[in-house]
């Protein structure tokens, strides 16, 4: 019952690094905490946006695919200013981005399991990934 929450938390915490804050006083962690929830939401909208074309694309293909989130955030991330400050119309921002979100799609292969390979780490004062993805930023 738990399990989509918990994967949710985990994406936010290694994937988008949600812990990790641009300052330390309690103002500037919220702000950070919600424009991340935020950008988060928008990109599961324009995903949404994005089934139809999807399942089209699955149905030529061997496996499932759906759409890379670490590529679409990023993309989100470098194209977030010019939906609310830019003249043009947030409409074509917003279908524009569907369109390169529909570019970077990745295959869903099921039964994939691979043994974890633990490494020790050193922690000097950066946030640490736990998974296989690089930053968005």
């Amino acid at each position: 019952m738990r399990w989509g929450i918990e994967t949710y938390y985990g994406f936010e915490k290694n994937e988008l690094q949600i812990e990790s804050f641009s300052g330390i006083r309690p103002l500037c962690i919220l702000q950070d905490f919600f424009a991340n929830l935020f950008v988060y939401n928008l990109q599961s909208i324009i995903e949404k946006q994005s089934e139809p074309y999807l399942e089209a694309v699955s149905k030529k293909r061997n496996y499932q695919y759906k759409i890379n989130k670490n590529v679409s955030f990023a993309m989100l991330k470098d194209r977030m200013i010019e939906l609310f400050l830019e003249r043009k119309e947030p409409a074509d921002i917003l279908m524009e981005l569907q369109a390169l979100f529909e570019q970077n799609l990745e295959p869903v292969r099921p039964g994939r399991k691979y043994p974890r390979i633990k490494k020790v780490r050193k922690v000097n004062g950066k946030y640490i990934t736990l998974t296989n993805y690089k930053r968005a930023i």
